[in-house]
């Protein structure tokens, strides 16, 4: 059966994470723009790749400005863009579990390369997988 309902996954969105907004201070913009840059060099040769816009320099610059915030640094995000919604903003792509996985394995190698201590990864993957749950719009049966 094909039902094209949007998904609304339990539980809302993920509650806020105090020890994310201190990242920023800790790493530093540079820092967050690399591993966002080494995740897009992932997506680009990932089964979910149709999904991103032609430019993925442009979705990396645009993803870390909305990282760059969340972890406590400029307001580049909302500046820039507005507000983030980013729910609605990806109701347009077909964002299931299995699409979910291969998100998260492209930023899992990112993370694994990246100059960053042990605790600042697991904070951020901790945000990464309950972000990723939320941005979930369609139900799949596997």
């Amino acid at each position: 059966m094909n039902d094209d309902r949007i998904y609304v996954p339990p539980g809302g969105p993920p509650p806020a994470d105090p020890r994310l907004r201190s990242l920023y201070v800790k790493l530093g913009e540079e820092k967050i723009r690399l591993l966002v840059e080494e995740f897009y060099r992932n997506i680009a040769s990932s089964p979910i790749v149709w999904m991103f816009p032609e430019k993925l320099e442009e979705s990396s610059v645009k993803s870390a400005d909305f990282l760059i915030q969340v972890l406590g640094g400029p307001p580049y995000y909302v500046e820039r863009y507005g507000s983030p919604r980013m729910r609605a903003r990806h109701l347009a792509f077909p964002i299931d579990e299995k699409a979910r996985r291969v998100w998260l394995s492209c930023y899992r190698k990112a993370i694994q390369t990246w100059d960053a201590d042990p605790e600042t990864k697991e904070i951020l993957w901790d945000f990464l997988e309950s972000f990723s749950a939320w941005m979930v719009n369609r139900s799949t049966e596997e």
